[in-house]
């Protein structure tokens, strides 16, 4: 194999081989980074292993779970032989760091929390491991814990058994109805040894085998040269005896944990990852204790042994002397009692004092965090480390930075270094250790616990500004903003020249959309930076004063204010500064159609970004860049950078950009018209933002998969997503997101044709835009009231909101997108009036200015130009821009349009006099229309269908066809209501439509 090349791995050479297969190292052609590429063993029913096998692949490919070794890919070789493309995990496993006796107890169990949360995502999934074992368990360079091979466990050959190495062999039995009976015999659970079917809990068995282990020094169910069968035998029948048997300094908790989750018997043992989790957690308490009172005794004994020694030896040399009195007896007792206390106090810990270059370094990364400069802080921090490798709260704070920076990773080696720190002698002051506390739980994202924490540290020193700002980041990391800003604000009270507490105070100000409380904050800040002589710091203001304008679309401010901030950055030479300027300009100039500017700044960004090791920025560069060739309408491109930002974030972890580009991956997708594919990309995200607690995060992707289900058709799907959406707003106060939440509600309700109650929802969406002067969003809410009222029958009130819009749409910088909905309402507005030349003028107009990608609204004015066409008696071009129409439809996969243009299309082609075809598409609009519940348009199809039958000579049918268009029209009433019924009714388009089915049918609907 070495030298080949399968698919584009370039093999490079052999890694090792088992009884599952052979792991080879190899390049990824395309993408340039290393792999490791397996090849399992095949068996005697090849074509039923392979189809299994890839089947199996596929389900684990989806995996997205820190510790889980990501599967990249998967095929078959020319000849049909499969393989695996997996993330080359480089490191030991935990076989071999336990034959070599590096697993301390609490490292142990760690490492089984780790492998118990990435079987925890495995088994929500669907997907059980069958092969946990230390082997199975690499930890990487960076100390992160990895699991292998999942989705592979069932492809283990019979042939392979007679394998002498217990961790490295794999017990199966003869076939059973179940099938195989999958396992190595060490960590086999009783269900795998019988060969009877197994779920989640036997994978948890297998983890308690290995937790077992660890802490024992021994396996569960080994013995002297116990074989196979012998080894089963005791799975099946033999209970372990306490690992404390073995190792006296496991504690009763951790005994508990570990025989529970060897329980014979299923339903006894860990039911989910979760409990056996949360049981690791107690346990982890009691071993903490159990450490320090071991050490804590051990420092006693010594102080006795000290004590005991010079006592003795002082009580020897006075009763030698003669004619000594009592009273000299009792003061030598008195003298050696006092030393042995002193004796006691020396040798207990020693809160560690770092020393005066460490604390600068580490005062000056503190700062850093709280102004958000998380890669100054980072820096700072290492120096501080570098001055004293055993500062416990450096380490601690590092890994806040290292969170920020979304190397997590990173972060939580840091905070196993700091922990470590903080048990071992050098101990820590109580003040400092509820910063720990609170530091730790922040990294977390226990957001919670950071405020208990923070809140204690601020009774204990309430004179301190700075406590109040650590105290309201943890606050707004919680997305309690009215908290936030209270103890931003107490923080100026405290000390009314600090500059961070104004600025933090001003951004949220800002985005609760408190303007002039924002403005005089930031005026402050940069009052403060200014007399300090600190130019980064007013480039941060300026920064965030921009990114304020942005969300208010003052795009030509943003712009000045941005710029400022840039300028700025680039005299200090402050380059992370400058990249992320860079990047919001990025969105001012593609918000303002100057995409070609946005594009030298993306690629500017990406290329300061790479230049200078900010993976992190990298990362996200390559997304914005991508996003502008998305909006220009050039995905290739777009999907090349989002490809790389992808790779990026993938090859050094950065977890929260990964989870951004597959966002955005999605987004590209979903406009490609492949939505199933852009719903999984979606979903992997928010299963991200919603594991990790990123709450904001989480909103923007149930918006986009609310819109991805809408598109789809599934209205249900898209309804639960946006009242997800509505209901998480309402949690993190959020009014932006409601009024987005209640607009995506009325756009689901519109395809449902269930105007009235869609009108509801875009008018509390109005109200909310309208209260926060968000002119953008103020335009949208205008145009959806609307689009609604004119197909209510309510032109004048549709006009005079469509006017208001055109407006906002209209002025400097505005909205192109927004103005061709309008573009759009007004046309088929002029269509329903049956003014055909007007409709067809301002179709042309909007399609003119649309764009040439296949977007909803340019897919809606073709067709409406078609309409307007076939009605101004230009009946075959009419004819042909329905069929357009329907092809880009098709090509979006969008069931809605495809059944409106299909509509349009035999409307068109019965005015062409060709009925057949007509009288399909007619009918294949009705059965769509009818599975969506849209009366309104399946009764117009069932006319249509019933005039092309009767201009085919079907009359039977005809007349059939015109009954079910009398039922569906009726029962509009009943779904509406009188009043908008009867205002529906006065449109000119439906007093046509209903004369020729009273008229030319003599149907009586009612009405």
């Amino acid at each position: 194999m070495i030298g080949q090349t399968v698919s584009h791995y370039r093999i490079l050479k052999k890694l090792g081989e088992g009884g599952m297969g052979a792991v080879y190292l190899a390049e990824d052609t395309h993408l340039g980074r290393r792999v490791a590429v397996k090849f399992p063993t095949s068996t005697k029913d090849e074509h039923q292993f392979r189809a299994r096998f890839l089947r199996e692949a596929r389900a684990a490919s989806a995996l997205n779970h820190p510790n889980i070794a990501t599967i990249y890919d998967y095929g078959e070789t020319d000849d049909h032989h499969p393989f695996i493309v997996m993330e080359l995990v480089e490191g030991k496993s935990l076989s071999d760091l336990l034959d070599e006796g590096h697993v301390t107890m609490g490292r142990a169990v760690s490492i089984i929390e780790d492998v118990a949360r990435a079987l925890g995502e495995a088994h929500a999934h669907g997907i059980i491991h069958r092969d946990i074992k230390p082997a199975n368990i690499v930890i990487n360079e960076r100390g992160q814990v990895k699991v292998l091979d999942f989705g592979l466990a069932k492809q283990l050959n019979v042939e392979h058994s007679h394998s002498t190495d217990p961790n490295a062999r794999t017990l199966l039995a003869t076939r059973t109805q179940s099938g195989v009976v999958v396992g190595t015999p060490l960590y086999l659970s009783p269900e795998q040894a019988r060969g009877v079917p197994v779920d989640s809990r036997s994978d948890l068995f297998a983890l308690g085998a290995v937790l077992y282990e660890c802490i024992a020094g021994k396996p569960a169910f080994s013995g002297a040269g116990a074989g196979i069968v012998e080894i089963a035998a005791n799975v099946i029948h033999v209970n372990p005896s306490p690992p404390s048997s073995f190792n006296p300094r496991v504690p009763p908790e951790l005994d508990q944990v570990t025989l529970k989750a060897l329980a014979k018997k299923p339903e006894e043992r860990y039911q989910t990852a979760d409990e056996l989790i949360a049981g690791l957690d107690e346990a982890k308490a009691a071993l903490r204790e159990s450490d320090l009172g071991h050490a804590r005794t051990q420092r006693i004994q010594l102080a006795r042994e000290t004590d005991h020694h010079s006592a003795l030896a002082t009580l020897s040399d006075l009763l030698k002397r003669p004619r000594l009195s009592v009273r000299v007896v009792i003061a030598a007792l008195l003298a050696v009692g006092l030393i042995a206390w002193v004796v006691v106090r020396s040798l207990r810990a020693v809160p560690h004092q770092p020393t005066a270059v460490a604390a600068r370094w580490y005062e000056t990364g503190t700062n850093a965090l709280r102004d958000g400069a998380y890669y100054q802080a980072s820096k700072a921090l290492e120096q501080a480390i570098s001055s004293d490798e055993n500062f416990a709260l450096a380490h601690a704070r590092l890994a806040e930075a290292w969170m920020e920076l979304d190397y997590m990773d990173m972060a939580k080696d840091e905070l196993l270094r700091a922990s470590s720190l903080a048990q071992d002698n050098t101990g820590l002051s109580q003040l400092d250790a509820v910063y720990l506390r609170a530091i730790t739980s922040a990294v977390r994202r226990d957001f919670p616990a950071a405020i208990k924490s923070y809140s204690e540290i601020a009774r204990q020193i309430p004179d301190q500004a700075h406590v109040y700002v650590d105290l309201g980041r943890a606050y707004e990391n919680n997305d309690q903003t009215k908290e936030a800003i209270e103890s931003y604000l107490e923080a100026t009270k405290r000390d009314s020249h600090y500059a961070t507490a104004f600025l933090r105070a001003g951004i949220l100000y800002g985005r609760q959309l408190e303007l002039a409380s924002a403005k005089s904050a930031f005026d402050k800040a940069e009052e403060l930076y200014q007399a300090m002589g600190n130019v980064e710091g007013r480039a941060e203001v300026f920064f965030q004063r921009g990114a304020l304008s942005i969300g208010l679309s003052k795009m030509a401010e943003a712009r000045d204010e941005l710029q400022q901030a840039l300028d700025m950055a680039r005299a200090t030479g402050n380059q992370p500064q400058q990249i992320k300027t860079m990047l919001q300009l990025v969105y001012v100039f593609q918000s303002g159609n100057d995409s070609v500017q946005a594009e030298k700044l993306a690629t500017d960004a990406v290329s300061l970004a790479q230049s200078n090791g900010m993976e992190n920025l990298t990362a996200r560069g390559l997304v914005d860049l991508g996003t502008v060739f998305f909006l220009r309408g050039n995905y290739p491109e777009a999907e090349k950078y989002f490809q790389q930002a992808l790779d990026f974030a993938q090859r050094y972890k950065a977890r929260r950009n990964e989870a951004r580009a597959r966002l955005m991956f999605g987004n590209l997708r979903i406009a490609q018209g492949n939505t199933d594919q852009g719903v999984g990309y979606v979903e992997q995200a928010l299963a991200f933002y919603q594991q990790a607690g990123f709450r904001r995060e989480t909103s923007r992707a149930l918006t986009l998969l609310a819109r991805a289900n809408r598109q789809k058709g599934d209205y249900d799907a898209a309804l639960g997503a946006f009242q997800q959406l509505f209901d998480l707003a309402g949690q993190i106060d959020d009014p932006t997101q409601k009024a987005l939440s209640q607009e995506g509600i009325g756009s689901v309700l519109v395809r449902q044709e269930k105007y009235t109650e869609a009108l509801t929802h875009f008018q509390q969406s109005y109200a909310i835009n309208k209260e926060l002067n968000n002119q953008r969003a103020v335009g949208n809410s205008l145009s959806d009231l609307g689009n609604v009222l004119w197909q209510l029958g309510r032109y004048p009130e549709a006009r005079a909101k469509l006017d208001e819009a055109s407006t906002i749409a209209n002025q400097p910088g505005g909205d192109k997108s927004l103005l061709a909905d309008i573009q759009l309402a007004n046309a088929e507005m002029a269509l329903s009036e049956r003014r055909f030349p007007e409709a067809k003028t301002q179709a042309e107009q909007a399609l003119a200015s649309a764009g040439t990608q296949p977007t909803p609204t340019a897919i809606e004015l073709k067709r409406v130009l078609g309409l307007a066409q076939v009605f101004s008696n230009a009946k075959h071009e009419g004819r042909l821009s329905c069929e357009e129409a329907v092809k880009m439809a098709t090509q979006a996969g969008d069931p809605w349009l495809l059944s409106r243009t299909r509509l349009a299309l035999a409307a068109a082609l019965l005015e062409d006099n060709d009925a057949p075809d007509a009288l399909t598409n007619a009918l294949q609009a009705q059965e769509s229309f009818a599975r969506a519940g849209q009366q309104d348009s399946e009764w117009r199809a069932w006319l249509l269908a019933a005039r092309a039958s009767r201009r085919a000579g079907d009359e039977l049918k005809a007349r059939e066809y015109a009954a079910h268009a009398a039922d569906s029209l009726a029962n509009l009433q009943q779904k509406w209501g009188d009043d908008s019924y009867n205002s529906y009714l006065a449109r000119p388009d439906v007093q046509f439509f209903r004369k020729q089915l009273t008229g030319e049918f003599a149907m009586s609907n009612g009405t």
